[in-house]
């Protein structure tokens, strides 16, 4: 199975895009590196789900696939629209630049790495050629060989060859031969030198060999790195759409009522008596004896209508979407809306979502409201029964029992729905870890089982489980970065190595070779001393009866200035070389190398 690897497009607005939440989720954690299966481990999503978003995206035009042109965004300002690069334009006629690849051409559609002062150096360069020769040099530490020689992965030798000649003459150092060139020469140098060891590493087989299986572990391990160090936004992404599933779920007026919700299994026992507040709904009401029939007439008089009878209320009106929101917020706060002073009982009843049976005018006379009726009569007996029934009123602003029951019951059923949604969410992504450690996919295990454990932290076998896997992974990366680091050592590419050696450091940290290497590569490189001494110091307290490490530490000591402690080092090193002849020469190689380097300081 081939994978794919969509990158952003630049240009895109991203709030324009009509996107669903998943997918915005996805195009999130879109960085170029990751590939469609590390997304679906990320985001828990499907394979399939995986591709079939990453199609809608692609054609919202929000990312791109692999072989797909990127093409040139839109500028958005008159700056931008400066420093744009067409290679068409760069060249004067006659000459045309020499495409960069896909990857480069990308890379030359971002804003410039470079200082725009540098554009305003006096030399003997047209500003195109400025802004090519500072785009490409600023990056030259960023594309591959095929991309800079803007050949295919699968190029033949004769394609290299080709696309070699046509670039080269471009920085060739004598086509600016008796030119004032200023700090451009050794910008041009280093693009030229490059773009002979790009051309030189491709037509040789066991080094493009070599080359290609370094470009596959820089990517693994870049993947490995990106899926450890996002787990804490998943984590905080997750947790969030947990809430709001449920939310989403208790906002539904089909899980507004009496039982817990869809997640739980329990029952709120009957005895609570809130049924009715809690689900939005009245009970049923049973006519009484004295109210009439529903054709509107009396028994009495054959069924005609009735003069004393009050006028019916309007119906009330269905509770909208907003007024089962707000109630459903104030059972879970326990309060209580209070209802301003002049307005209906059936406006409360609707904003509370409880249907109200109609009320008798307020201004309807006494003997219609309430006729009178000699005591024994039917009429009298119910009279007084409803009065006996009828619940004392709760003064304003106090919660009722019922209410109080209602509230917790809420909060019952909300607490057990984020439970189920989250034992949810922990089950899928332990299942998602141990898949991806069935594989050896250690930084994908290990991704899982941190957002697995981080909903559980209570359980103990989980939390276990994820730091064994995470000391796997951070094992497994370190091996990664090792293998990178000695290739780009062999090939005198100082800077990336050093920071290589600082990542295996970073997974290994008793690793006293790894340090050392450290040390080594960053002084090769000319870059920070104190760097190197940190690490040569670590590389001896670990191992201190090594030569080379002391060695490596006086060269340390001696380019950071520091004379005496690099004398010290070297009397150690020759009292634990002995009479060893090889570590005799290496105290006495590294006893002019200090010498130069003190010299120079």
């Amino acid at each position: 199975m081939t994978f794919r690897v969509p990158r952003p497009k630049p240009g895109y607005d991203l709030k324009s895009l009509p996107l669903k939440p998943a997918e915005a989720f996805l195009l999130s954690r879109i960085d170029g590196v990751l590939t469609d299966r590390d997304l679906s481990l990320i985001t828990g999503m499907s394979h399939g789900d995986t591709v079939e978003a990453l199609r809608r995206l692609r054609d919202l035009g929000a990312i791109l696939l692999d072989g797909e042109p990127s093409g040139q965004p839109p500028p958005r300002d008159a700056a931008r629209r400066a420093a744009a690069v067409d290679p068409e334009k760069t060249m004067p006629s006659g000459s045309e630049a020499a495409p960069l690849g896909r990857d480069a051409l990308q890379q030359m559609e971002s804003l410039p790495l470079y200082d725009p002062a540098e554009l305003d150096e006096p030399v003997e360069l047209a500003s195109d050629r400025k802004r090519r020769i500072l785009d490409l040099y600023y990056r030259l530490e960023d594309l591959s060989y095929y991309a800079l020689l803007g050949v295919a992965d699968q190029a033949d030798k004769k394609q290299i060859k080709s696309a070699y000649y046509q670039l080269a003459p471009e920085f060739h150092p004598d086509t600016y031969f008796r030119k004032q060139l200023g700090s451009y020469k050794p910008k041009i140098e280093a693009i030229f030198t490059r773009i002979t060891l790009a051309h030189d590493t491709l037509t040789s087989k066991q080094r493009r060999a070599e080359y290609d299986a370094y470009l596959e572990q820089t990517h693994r391990n870049r993947t490995m790195a990106a899926l450890i160090e996002q787990t804490p936004r998943d984590i905080a992404t997750i947790t969030t759409a947990v809430d709001a599933t449920v939310r989403a779920a208790f906002a539904d007026p089909r899980d507004m009522g009496a039982s817990p919700g869809r997640y739980s299994s329990e029952r709120v026992p009957a005895e609570q008596g809130a049924s009715a507040v809690s689900s939005g709904a009245a009970a049923p009401v049973q006519p009484s004896p004295a109210q009439p029939p529903p054709g509107g007439g009396s028994p009495d008089n054959g069924g005609a209508p009735a003069r004393s009878a009050a006028p019916a209320s309007p119906a009330a009106p269905a509770p909208t979407a907003k007024d089962r929101r707000e109630t459903f917020a104030r059972k879970l706060t326990g309060g209580l809306r209070r209802t301003p002073a002049g307005a209906s009982s059936t406006a409360a009843a609707a904003a509370s979502g409880v249907a109200a049976t109609p009320a008798a005018p307020t201004a309807a006379p006494r003997a219609a409201a309430a006729p009178t009726a000699a005591p024994g009569t039917a009429v009298a007996q119910a009279a007084v029964a409803g009065a006996s029934a009828a619940p004392p009123k709760t003064p304003s602003g106090v919660r009722s029992p019922e209410s109080i029951r209602a509230v917790e019951a809420l909060k019952a059923r909300y607490e057990n729905a984020r439970n189920e949604a989250l034992r949810s969410q922990i089950a899928r992504y332990s299942d998602v870890a141990r898949a991806a450690l069935e594989r050896n996919e250690f930084a994908s295990a290990a991704n899982a089982y941190r957002i697995a454990a981080s909903l559980a932290p209570e359980d103990a076998e989980l939390q276990r489980a994820s730091a064994e896997v995470e000391r796997l992974a951070a094992v497994a990366l370190a091996d990664g970065y090792l293998k990178q680091a000695e290739y780009e050592a062999q090939n005198g590419r100082w800077v990336e190595a050093a920071l290589s050696y600082v990542k295996v450091c970073n997974g290994r940290p008793d690793d006293a070779g790894a340090h050392e290497r450290v040390a080594y590569a960053t002084l090769q490189a000319r870059e920070s001393t104190r760097r190197a001494v940190e690490f040569a110091r670590r590389a001896v307290e670990l191992v201190p009866t090594s030569v080379e490490f002391r060695l490596t530490l006086a060269l340390s000591y001696a380019a950071a200035g520091l004379a005496k402690s690099a004398a010290g080092e070297l009397e150690r090193a020759a009292e634990l070389a002995g009479n060893d002849g090889r570590l005799r020469g290496l105290v006495a190689q590294a006893r002019e190398q200090a010498k130069q380097q003190g010299k120079q300081v």
